[in-house]
């Protein structure tokens, strides 16, 4: 597991050019940072928080449980795409379309959504980081287009942002903290949004704490 970083030197920085910098550097911060957390859901040891998204329907989520499993085992199970419809309710099909380089991984996703919404799909462009000092392993993943053939019958999602952090409490427990947003590309009815923002996340943790304390 890798991380591509890059280095730049900047000499001479004029007063006009450091402002717009900054201004850049907040707009880019990312749709996950609009607004403070707001707890919807504490129960079964699993809490999930939500904040509005400008400029989309949907609510960015954030989901925290404790794992009774070794840190391998949790990685195992997550860094799978072919397990994930085990823990994902939503997940129809998923599967690794290629390795572009090492630690960096695009990962097709098909969700078959209640009816009469049409299913969504996405290529999702991943990568995987292992802290070596704090043993903290993450995931951050976008949407990318392009890569897949889009299906008559499928949306194509192109606006999605997904992180996950695995963070050992010990060596048989681990605190997993997902965030994740998507826009839908195209209408979605009230309950199915309500549904998205609260069940979906809390029933997808549920679901990965079972399958691997199971």
């Amino acid at each position: 597991m890798a991380r591509i970083q890059g280095k730049y030197r900047v000499s001479v920085m004029r007063p006009w050019l450091r402002i717009w910098l900054v201004l850049v550097g907040i707009a880019l911060s990312g749709a996950l940072a609009a607004e403070d957390w707001r707890l919807e859901r504490d129960r079964d040891g699993i809490q999930v928080y939500s904040r509005a998204v400008a400029g989309s329907p949907i609510r960015a989520v954030k989901g925290i449980v404790k794992i009774r499993a070794e840190l391998a085992e949790v990685v195992a199970l997550l860094q799978n795409p072919e397990l994930r419809p085990s823990w994902d309710e939503m997940c129809k099909e998923s599967y690794r379309h290629d390795s572009p380089t090492t630690g960096v991984e695009r990962i097709y996703v098909h969700h078959d959504l209640p009816w009469p919404v049409t299913d969504r799909d996405m290529l999702l462009l991943t990568e995987w980081h292992t802290d070596t000092v704090t043993g903290v392993v993450s995931m951050s993943a976008r949407a990318v287009a392009g890569g897949v053939p889009e299906y008559k019958n499928r949306v194509r999602v192109i606006n999605a942002e997904n992180r996950w952090r695995i963070i050992p409490l010990s060596d048989s427990e681990q605190e997993l903290i997902a965030e994740m947003h998507a826009d839908p590309a195209g209408p979605i009815p009230a309950w199915l949004l309500n549904w998205l923002s609260i069940d979906a996340p809390f029933k997808t943790l549920q679901q990965v704490k079972a399958v691997l304390e199971k």
